[in-house]
């Protein structure tokens, strides 16, 4: 074992940050939340969630649980 396989990080597949950023839409849809809204409960600004929704930040899971978490979904 070289100790990097310990820490070596799988960068997150297409298709994964396509579900994540389509279940936190969808969550927050049906939750009835502006993207206004959920930026400001997850403490972040607005144009935050609008690159999120577009597919614009990657990865995307951090942001994702953290929406999430917002929405009292995690």
């Amino acid at each position: 074992m070289d100790g990097k396989e310990c820490c070596d990080v799988e960068p997150e597949h297409p298709h994964d940050t396509e579900d994540l950023v389509r279940l936190v839409t969808i969550t927050r849809q049906e939750e009835g939340w502006t993207q206004a809204q959920l930026a400001e409960a997850a403490g972040v600004q607005e144009p935050v969630v609008t690159s999120f929704e577009a597919l614009k930040i990657v990865p995307a899971e951090p942001l994702a649980m953290r929406f999430l978490a917002a929405m009292g979904r995690a």
